[in-house]
């Protein structure tokens, strides 16, 4: 969470952009895929990056439209500019 805190937004939402841009998503796109990611996450819950594919396919995204880097991301941003609290726990 300490290294979350070190990097300013624009930064986060540029790599995301860049790293989903790589992917043929365009600018409209990549936002609509973090709203979306949002609304899936804002009710609360456990859910997992498969979970959060499936949620998106209904909605027309690719099988994999986000994976853990993506996703980390998108919460990273949620959390620094609208306090959405995310709370992580490793599996093994």
């Amino acid at each position: 969470m300490e290294q979350r805190e070190n990097i300013n937004t624009a930064e986060i939402c540029s790599t995301l952009f860049w790293h989903l841009s790589d992917q043929g998503l365009k600018p409209t796109q990549v936002n609509q895929l973090v709203k979306d990611v949002f609304n899936i996450l804002r009710n609360g819950g456990v859910f997992t990056v498969g979970y959060i594919n499936k949620e998106l396919q209904t909605l027309g995204w690719s099988e994999k439209a986000v994976d853990d880097y993506i996703l980390e991301l998108i919460l990273t941003i949620l959390e620094k500019e609208f306090k959405y609290t995310v709370s992580s726990h490793t599996v093994h």
